[in-house]
């Protein structure tokens, strides 16, 4: 076994036992931890999956979720998982805190469970520290004075709370700011909602997952994080970004802060969520433009949350014009949508799509139909309407089809469809 893959199966001693891992969250982590390198041909995260994906293959790793081909969350057994564990303490690569012993020197520290707070209260200084995680269930609070490990590149405290000048939650401690080695920071479901200035400081920072907390209405300031690759949480205030070559992941940004961003920077973006509501954002709303999309070659996910957004298909150019902006998209999701136009007609040429789903979406007084060979990819097909009258599917369409969703609230839209696919169909308020 070639040295990055032993280094892989060693990191996974980090997660609980049993545990579902998050593949993206695992990609993440061993970038920022350094372990891999990137290739002339190959970002550094697809890198990271091939290997994951090579212990999937030699049955040291089972996968658990599937999507569009790529496995979304795996699990490693109890008895791979024990094997790892000491391998990984013998060469002291990590080590999993326990009630009777805590190591000086390890690099890495791991806690899987609070244990009444035992190990942040009375954990001795490791100095050697460049990576503490926690996993696990959690609404414990952090000292701020043991976050003083100036040398961190990883840190990971999903579940936890920040007990800082006498306001738990809301805010990161100022301590954070002075980690400047920062690689990858995980705040997720820390009920923060407020990305502090001192963020900017973090100028090596990879990856931002704040997921999972409170809407962050305030502004965001990541202008001077360069290096940024994935930025994760609710930024329904004004999310502030300047050179973002290198980022991927942006989940989710208003409509307002994406129209003032700079997209000709966003090459290398893969995985995009715009948001909208009226609640938030009614005063600075701005309606999507197609075109500012026209820039992102490798978007593979987009999923937007906006009362309106206008696919123009008027003519056979715009139609290939559609084609021209998502050349490589894989899966698209719509919520909230009042589609003025019949979105399918010109989505259905789209190359590479896999997965579109229409969440919430209103169509009155109309019908959506799809073409002869349109959707040649398309596997799975999700349509939780509000209203929609009618649903036409030609004879050829779909050839690749394993699922079909459709739920209309407010009355039965009627389904004309091949024979072929009325096996994948799933639903209700559905007449033939």
């Amino acid at each position: 076994m070639r040295h990055e893959l032993k280094i892989c199966f060693l990191y996974l001693s980090i997660f609980p036992e049993d545990y579902e891992i998050d593949v993206e969250k695992l990609i993440h982590l061993l970038v920022a931890e350094g372990f891999i390198q990137e290739d002339e041909e190959m970002m550094m995260e697809v890198v990271a999956r091939y290997y994951i994906e090579e212990l999937i293959d030699r049955s040291l790793v089972k996968a658990e979720r599937i999507e569009r081909g790529k496995v979304i969350s795996c699990r490693i057994h109890d008895l791979l998982r024990d094997v790892a564990i000491k391998k990984a303490k013998d060469l002291n690569f990590v080590n999993v805190y326990n009630d009777q012993h805590t190591s000086t020197t390890c690099r890495r520290e791991v806690v899987h469970h609070l244990m009444n707070n035992k190990y942040l209260c009375d954990r001795r200084a490791n100095k050697r520290m460049r990576s503490f995680l926690f996993f696990g269930e959690s609404r414990g609070y952090v000292k701020t004075h043991n976050l003083k490990l100036k040398l961190l590149r990883v840190l990971n405290l999903g579940g936890f709370m920040f007990d800082c000048k006498g306001d738990v939650g809301k805010s990161l401690p100022d301590v954070i700011g002075d980690l400047i080695h920062l690689r990858y920071l995980g705040i997720v479901d820390t009920l923060v909602t407020n990305i502090p200035a001192f963020i900017s400081k973090l100028r090596f920072l990879q990856t931002l997952d704040a997921s999972d907390n409170d809407l962050f209405q305030g502004t965001t300031d990541l202008r001077k994080l360069t290096l940024l690759r994935h930025v994760i949480g609710k930024f329904v205030g004004e999310l502030l970004i300047s050179d973002a070559t290198n980022l991927q992941t942006l989940r989710s940004i208003s409509s307002y802060s994406w129209s003032k961003l700079n997209h000709e920077s966003l090459i290398n973006l893969r995985d995009l969520e715009i948001y909208d509501d009226s609640e938030w954002v009614n005063q600075r709303r701005v309606p999507l433009d197609l075109t500012s999309f026209n820039k992102l070659r490798y978007l593979r996910v987009l999923k937007l949350e906006v009362t309106t957004f206008k696919l123009s298909y008027e003519s056979e150019e715009a139609i290939g014009f559609i084609h021209f902006i998502f050349p490589s998209l894989e899966s698209l999701t719509l919520v909230g949508t009042i589609l003025e136009e019949d979105p399918l007609h010109a989505l259905q040429n789209l190359p590479r799509l896999e997965d579109l789903a229409l969440q919430d979406c209103d169509r009155p007084k109309a019908k959506m139909r799809i073409s002869a060979l349109g959707f040649g990819r398309l596997r799975k097909l999700e349509l939780f309407m509000v209203r929609l009258d009618e649903l036409l599917i030609k004879e050829e369409a779909m050839p690749s089809l394993m699922e079909l969703t459709l739920i209309s609230q407010e009355r039965a839209t009627k389904l004309l469809i091949p024979d072929r696919l009325r096996a994948c169909v799933r639903g209700c308020y559905v007449t033939y």
